[in-house]
Parts: structure tokens; sequence; C-alpha cells
């Protein structure tokens, strides 16, 4: 019997793994890919994330200061600060690193094996692959957004959602900073991007809740159109990202961390840093209950209270801001863009002082009450604001190691994955909730 089995070898199951195995613990991870950090991701993560969790410089395509923000009907307002807060990584060697260093640590990784079912009892936790039955003290599930599992051991799937999708592009000479766009035209609610990685490559992308890969290829024209990029140079792929977190992330012998646990960024969909911070959390937590041999929903209710304390505010405050903005219309968003270039608002609030790539709720108070961006954003109220489109349905079984299937627009073999739906305006429930 192992001590822990994580399901799940991304950022969150590969932290969760190294921080036990170097404690001493027995640890299994598995997961149905081959390839660890195969996902799709846009590989951006702010300094602080790679100073807490450092990453080989060789990872690193390059350091970002600056992004180029277009608003339908608006000219490009450019926002950068005095040093770089963000870099463009290799996700899939960032998060292999991890999973490298907890092998060091002789923790065993099972791929190629998907998880079919995980069954806690009063002597351990049973989890079912389809390759054979594992036994260990207790499980950690990073499986993903849109696993199963998390329903099946009764702790439910996360509230709302959006779908993301992007592609690999060949990008044009000169083309050298994150390019945003906001506006129904490219992306109605959210905002599509332009990312540069390695030299004449780039990934190109956005979040919708409906319709995702057509707003994918009209955005993939305008960029063609404006010389921005040259050609497509991969197969566009789509994945579910969690805007609201579980409610209840723990129960009996169970953890459940990163994108299952909906511990992302609601503003930006960006969940590499908070999924380490929440599984270093979650060894933490794991590592003192498996020495008390104390795996009781209550010793390990620790792990939510601590996460919320670290997270709630911000995944809140974003959660509220990216609601606000799915209600403005094109015209709105247009004026404030327009207004934070004009009058140089977007540098007095760089210059502000206290902000950060992945702490949000400063930069969104001070925009809530800057005089001029404040009044405007005063004339909508969020609670009479229409309401978002109800996302994309769900097939009748997904789970994020599996791909589904894929849109008549993809007819190729990239995985799609499926997020699940619910309330948009509950509140996040205390830990005893």
């Amino acid at each position: 019997m192992d001590d822990v089995i994580v399901v799940g070898a991304g950022p969150a199951g590969n932290n969760t793994a190294l921080g036990l195995a170097s404690r001493g613990f027995a640890v299994a991870v598995i997961d149905s890919r081959q390839v660890i950090g195969d996902k799709l991701c846009t590989g951006i993560v702010g300094l602080e994330c790679t100073r807490r969790f450092p990453i080989d410089p060789s990872f690193v395509y390059h350091n970002a200061a600056a992004a180029d923000v277009t608003a339908t009907g608006a000219d490009s307002v450019r926002f950068e600060t005095a040093a770089p807060q963000g870099q463009i990584i290799n996700r899939a060697a960032y998060v292999t690193s991890f999973a490298l260093r907890a092998q060091e640590h002789g923790a065993i990784y099972r791929l190629g094996e998907r998880v079919q079912r995980v069954t806690p009892d009063t002597d351990g936790v049973t989890v079912v692959t389809d390759s054979g039955t594992y036994r260990s003290r207790a499980v950690v599930l990073a499986s993903g957004f849109g696993s199963p599992l998390t329903r099946q051991v009764g702790l439910g799937t996360v509230p709302d959602y959006v779908t993301g999708t992007q592609v690999e592009v060949s990008i044009s000479p000169g083309v050298d900073k994150v390019q945003l766009f906001v506006g129904h035209d490219v992306a109605p609610g959210f905002f599509s991007w332009l990312v540069p990685t390695s030299a004449g490559r780039g990934l190109a992308g956005l979040m919708a809740r409906q319709q995702a890969p057509d707003h994918l290829s009209e955005f993939l024209q305008r960029l063609r159109r404006e010389g921005k990029i040259d050609s497509v140079a991969g197969i566009p792929a789509c994945w579910g990202i969690p805007l609201r977190p579980l409610k209840i992330t723990h129960k009996d012998r169970v953890l459940i961390a990163g994108d299952a646990a909906g511990q992302v960024k609601p503003t930006t969909g960006g969940g590499i840093y908070y999924s380490l911070l929440a599984s270093e959390i979650a060894s933490q937590v794991l590592a003192d209950a498996l020495s008390e041999n104390d795996l009781s929903a209550p010793r390990l209710s620790q792990y939510q209270k601590r996460w919320k304390a670290l997270l709630s505010k911000e995944l809140e405050v974003g959660y509220s801001a990216r609601r606000l903005f799915e209600a403005l219309n094109d015209q709105q968003i247009s004026s404030l863009v327009m207004q934070a270039g004009a009058k140089g608002i977007h540098n007095e609030l760089l210059k502000s002082g206290g902000l950060s790539f992945d702490w949000h709720s400063g930069l969104i108070g001070r925009v809530v009450r800057h005089p001029v961006l404040g009044s405007a954003l005063g004339l909508i109220n969020p609670l009479l604001a229409r309401l978002a489109k109800t996302p994309d349905p769900l097939p009748d079984q997904f789970s994020d190691q599996l791909p589904g299937k894929l849109p008549d627009q993809f007819p190729h073999h990239s995985p799609i994955f499926h997020p699940s739906g619910g309330s948009i305006t509950e509140p996040l429930p205390d830990s005893s909730s």
C-alpha cells in the first residue's frame, strides 16, 4: 500500500508528489498521458511564481514587460512596466521538472494508465485503472478540469467555466510583444491573445462560453489580414477552464487540487501558480495527517482552510470583475480602453505600486475606485446586467484525461476537454459549508 496516490501529473499533482516524496512518504502518480506536462497552456507565468518555484533558465522563452491591448473600434494601448512582471515559458518542460525531482525522491510514475474509479473506505483508498488496481492510505485528485472523479467521490464539479482554444502559429517578423484583443467580435465577454514564444513561433487563442472554435477561426483570419501571423503551424485544440472553485475540496482520505478544484485565476484563466501554491499546502497537510495516522475529513479540512485563506479573496474579487466585464458591450469596452490610453490612466495604475501579475484584486480595486474608470463602470449594475450565455453543452461522458469528440471545425486528432456548468452567482462557501 502506498501512502498516497496522486491522480494527474500536472503542476498540482507533480508538486504534491514532490512535497510528499521528499518527506519520505511512498507516493505513486497515475496519469493517462504518456508525456508529462503535455497539456494546452499559453505558458505565461509571473516572476513571483518562478522565484518561489524555480525554473531552469533554458525553459524561459523570454521575459514579458509589455502587452498591447486592442478593443473593437479603438487604437491599441500598450501596457508596459519598468521591469518584467512575467515570463513566457516552455510549460511542458517546467511541469516535467517537478515530476523528475519527485522521481529522484522515490515517487513512482505510472503513465498511460487511465483511472476509472476511486473508492475510499475505512482502511484506505482503492484506485482502479484500465491496467490494474492499487491501494493507498490517501489520494490526491489533481486530475484536471472536467474529471469525473471529483463527482465520483461525492464532491461535485466546479460551478462555472469557460472554454479555451489555442493553436500554434507562425508569427510575422516584428511581432515581439504579447497582443491581447477584447470585444464581442473576437471573444464575447473574454479576450483573445497572440503570444510570441520561440523564434518565429507563437500561440494564438481565446476564451469563450460558446462556439470557441468558430471564434478562433475568425480571429486567425483577422491576424492574417493584419499581417501578424503568416500561417497556422499546429492543430487547434480546446480545453475547459474553471472560473469558480469547488465548494469542498476534501473528505476522508481525499484531497482535490489544481484545476480539478477550480484553483484558477478567473480574470485570465491562468492556473499554474495557484495550483503550485495549493499543492504545496496539500503536501504539508497530508504529511502531518499521515504522520498522525489521522486522515479524517476534519483533519484534512486544514487544507481547505489554508488554501482559501490564501486564494479566496483573489478568486472572489476576480470572479466579480469577470462577470462585470462580461456584461459590458463593445462600446463600453472600447471607451474604457480609449480613456485609459488617451489619459495615461494605464501608466498611472501600473505605477501606483502594489500591483502583481498573479494577485489581481489590488488592480481591480484601483480601477473601481479610479475617478474616471470607476465612474464609467458604476453605470453598469452587475446585478441587473444580462447574464452570460450558457456554455457549450457537455457530452454524456467526459474526462480531462481523455480526448473527447471534436467539433466539426477541428476534424483532427487534437485533444478537446469539455467542462461542466452550474450556478454563476453563488459566493465562495466557508470551509465548514
